[in-house]
């Protein structure tokens, strides 16, 4: 792996605060920024992947990359990256990362904490500035091997009435990732995600970045329905509207990411 590349996960423990929207935006407004940026989807969901254009073509999946591995088998890493129309590259997910965890576990020969570590390892991937892994909400072992892999952890929270328990244990997972096999592991940063300006919702937004100052970013996602699912729909061609409120909301979280990791 290059030094310049940069491993970013996009991980929750509460189910819908944003994580895939976050992380194609995301890659869209490095892409925008000069960047080279691959997305990996670690969700059997799909999500990311349908978002950027996947369809099933018989090529690799993360899964069979992941199997692979484990099982010491040959594969051709590069034959497994699709390209999007705005710059951004991807490997795409399947349904077959549902039990992934079993073949994890069995990976008896070498620490099955590190497959994916040892996967992007290959020099296919040294060719991006920017890795980002769109994990699914169970933090079971395939969440613990892309946090393994990472140098840092975005973690978005919307501003439901649950959104510190999702926060306080995600903060927990990477803080125990840290102290024991990823020392190198860093909270990139805390993203306050569907923000609203409502008593409440702008109540739980300052009791955050009162209790995580440090941790938090200053951008901020407001809540824009449609257009999330507008600039979700544009990923697979080259538009990315930076005029619109979500556009400047995802520039902004775009350079304030480049700001901290290459600084």
């Amino acid at each position: 792996m290059a030094i310049k590349t940069k491993i970013i996960s996009i991980c929750s423990e509460k189910g819908g605060v944003g994580k895939t929207t976050t992380t194609i935006n995301l890659a869209g407004g490095l892409a925008k920024r000069g960047k080279e940026v691959l997305i990996l989807d670690l969700d059997q969901q799909q999500n990311a992947s349908h978002a950027l254009g996947y369809v099933k073509d018989g090529r690799p999946t993360t899964a069979e990359l992941i199997y692979n591995t484990v099982a010491g088998i040959p594969i051709d890493y590069a034959e497994a990256i699709r390209t999007c129309g705005n710059g951004v590259d991807y490997i795409p997910s399947s349904p077959m990362l549902t039990n992934i965890t079993g073949t994890i576990a069995n990976d008896t020969e070498n620490d099955s904490n590190f497959v994916l570590r040892r996967l992007l390892f290959n020099e296919v991937f040294a060719e991006y500035d920017y890795i980002l892994l769109d994990c699914r909400t169970i933090l079971d072992l395939l969440i613990s091997n892309a946090l393994n892999a990472s140098d840092y952890v975005i973690i978005p929270v919307d501003l439901g009435i649950y959104a510190y328990n999702g926060l306080d244990k995600m903060l927990d997972k990477v803080a125990s990732i840290n102290n024991t096999t990823n020392r190198s592991l860093r909270v990139l940063g805390v993203l306050l995600n569907k923000l609203q300006l409502t008593n409440v919702k702008t109540s739980l937004a300052e009791s955050i970045r009162s209790e995580y100052s440090e941790l938090t970013f200053k951008a901020s996602i407001p809540y824009c329905p449609a257009q999330t699912e507008l600039a979700v729909l544009n990923q697979t061609s080259s538009v990315f509207d930076e005029r619109s409120s979500l556009g400047t909301a995802f520039m902004n979280l775009t350079d304030e990411v480049i700001s901290i990791v290459e600084e």
